[in-house]
């Protein structure tokens, strides 16, 4: 009975959720990493963006979200917006129980943390890009000074800086171009003379925008996205679990909106290279508050 409680459970599909778009950069990475899972990601672009949303405010959402993919029976949980993971991640587990729940800021900080690991006594410099709520909650800097410090290492400096047309830019489809170019060189001014070796893209939108901040910064400036990190996570806790997938075909991708489904099947599909046939629309207010 056992055997087949866990075998029914392996079979359960992994949930992913964002304010939009941006998760699609996490879900990608899943789908690469562990190509028998499905998978189900919801995009709140009726309530986005979450960045300048209260704290209180993104914690009914998150709810609400979680509610909805502990009914389809997910056996895992991934936050895949960092402004959601800085506000919302206890509020996720809270109410997830046994269902492990992965969240993105921890993994960035680790990844540049990891990268600087070499410099030894040379000053590390880490700049933070990402929403208002995200910069202002100081999650970045509290998570990479324990680090540094439960790792023996120097604190580094940190400059963070809220980027808060990113999102719409990203959601607008415009990834390249003049316009980004010229949002970004005035965001990053400061930054590009702070001069950090590693800026953690702290917003899962924002690897959409990489060129173009990399344009901003100085040449050589390494740029971390949580994304590959959080699927080698989620496939070493499903190992251990015994709860990866064993059937023979390829996952599924489910794929829910509260708003704009044509919106996001276009800006979606252009950034998975497939199209999306079907795009769900779901009433998240209706999952409580």
């Amino acid at each position: 009975m056992e055997e087949q409680t866990k075998k029914t459970q392996s079979s359960a599909p992994i949930g992913i959720f964002d304010s939009g778009i941006g998760g699609l950069t996490v879900l990608k990475a899943m789908h690469e990493r562990l190509p028998r899972e499905d998978l189900i990601y919801i995009g709140d672009l009726g309530r986005s963006p979450y960045g300048t949303k209260s704290r209180e405010t993104i914690q009914v959402y998150a709810r609400q979200i979680t509610r909805y993919l502990l009914s389809r029976r997910v056996k895992l949980i991934i936050i895949a917006c960092n402004t959601a993971s800085a506000a919302a991640t206890w509020t996720v587990q809270d109410l997830a129980g046994p269902v492990p729940v992965l969240e993105v800021v921890g993994h960035g900080s680790r990844l540049a943390l990891d990268d600087l690991g070499y410099l030894g006594d040379r000053e590390s410099r880490i700049g933070v890009l990402g929403t208002r709520t995200t910069v202002t909650s100081d999650v970045y800097r509290d998570r990479l000074l324990s680090l540094a410090a439960e790792r023996g290492m120097p604190p580094p400096l940190i400059q963070q800086k809220a980027c808060p047309l990113f999102v719409p830019l990203v959601e607008e489809g415009l990834w390249r171009g003049q316009i980004p170019d010229l949002v970004a060189g005035l965001y990053l001014e400061e930054m590009k003379a702070f001069s950090p070796q590693v800026v953690i893209l702290g917003c899962t939108h924002y690897p959409l925008l990489k060129e173009t901040i990399a344009k901003a910064l100085p040449a050589g400036t390494r740029l971390k996205d949580s994304a590959p990190s959080v699927a080698e996570t989620a496939a070493e806790i499903l190992e251990a679990e015994a709860l990866l997938s064993d059937r023979e075909r390829a996952g599924s991708l489910e794929f829910h909106c509260s708003d704009s489904e044509d919106t996001f099947r276009l800006q979606a599909g252009r950034f998975l290279d497939m199209p999306l046939d079907i795009v769900h629309h779901i009433d998240l207010d209706a999952w409580g508050n």
